[in-house]
C-alpha cells in the first residue's frame, strides 16, 4: 500500500524528522522514512524511487546538513518529476544550495526556527493535511 508522505531528511536531522512524522501519522496519514521503512533485502536506492513514486507528497526537513546531503536533491528532483507536492520543513535559518534552490525555491516554506518544537509539528501537519486533501 502506498504512503501519504515520504520525509527526506538528514541523518543528523533525524530526531526531527522522527516528531515530524509521529506529528503527521498522528493524523492518520502514512509516511515513509528510511531507514524505518527499506525493507530487508532491497537496495536503498530502489526503495527510495519507489517509495516517492508512491507518495503523494513530500516533506524536507531543511538544514545545514540537508544542504550538503548527496541524496536529498535526488529525492527532491524525483519528486518534482513526479509534481508531488514538496513541504520544506525549515528547522535552521541557511539558504539552500544551488541543488535545492533549482527545485523549492518557489514553493512556501514552513520555518521551525525558534520556539517550541510541537508548535512548528502542529502547523506541520495541518499543511500535510491541507497539502492532501487538495491532491485528491
Amino acid at each position: 500500500m502506498p504512503h501519504d508522505v515520504f520525509i527526506s531528511y538528514a541523518t543528523e536531522d533525524k530526531r526531527v524528522a522522527d516528531a515530524a512524522c509521529a506529528a503527521i501519522e498522528a493524523r492518520g496519514f502514512r509516511c515513509w522514512m528510511a531507514p524505518r521503512d527499506v525493507v530487508a533485502g532491497m537496495s536503498y536506492g530502489e526503495a527510495i524511487t519507489k517509495a516517492i513514486q508512491g507518495c503523494r507528497a513530500m516533506v524536507l526537513v531543511f538544514s545545514s546538513h540537508a544542504n550538503t546531503s548527496p541524496h536529498i536533491p535526488k529525492e527532491i528532483e524525483r519528486a518534482v518529476t513526479r509534481q508531488a507536492p514538496i513541504i520544506p520543513f525549515r528547522i535552521e535559518d541557511v539558504p539552500p544550495s544551488d541543488a535545492l534552490d533549482y527545485f523549492i525555491s518557489s514553493v512556501h516554506w514552513l520555518d521551525a526556527i525558534g520556539g517550541p518544537l510541537d508548535g512548528h509539528l502542529t502547523r506541520l501537519a495541518d499543511a500535510v493535511e491541507q497539502t492532501l486533501a487538495g491532491s485528491g
